[in-house]
């Protein structure tokens, strides 16, 4: 359980550690300037990662649950079927979910022929 409740509060730490003028990341200099043309681009752009890694989180909390179904199955072979059929669904959504992700950018590349555009 600690081991959980590590990996939960671990990014909130290392995001409440702040930024100095000496030690910011270059993809924070390269922030979208919000003022420019390109707001629907970078709006896009922010929109799109936030869905795919709230898509990750919730597949990682249902990965979680499946195997605690598994565990706590006794035995039944009705509760083990329904977690490893559970298990596929879960692996096939982001297995898709990959695909979609790398497919935006080759088709962002394809469409804009320039590949510094097409950062997400």
């Amino acid at each position: 359980m600690a081991i959980v409740m590590l990996i939960l509060i671990l990014p909130t730490m290392v995001l409440a550690q702040g930024f100095t003028n000496n030690n910011i990341p270059d993809y924070m200099k390269n922030a979208p300037n919000w003022g420019s043309s390109n707001d629907l681009i970078a709006f896009v752009k922010i929109l799109i990662n936030w869905f795919f890694y709230a898509l990750l989180i919730i597949a990682l909390f249902m990965l979680i649950w499946v195997g605690y179904i598994y565990v706590t199955s006794g035995g039944d072979t009705k509760k083990t079927g329904k977690a490893a059929s559970n298990l596929g669904y879960i692996l096939m959504g982001i297995a898709i979910a990959l695909i979609a992700k790398g497919l935006i950018y080759v088709v962002c590349n394809i469409v804009t022929g320039a590949s510094d555009i097409c950062t997400f």
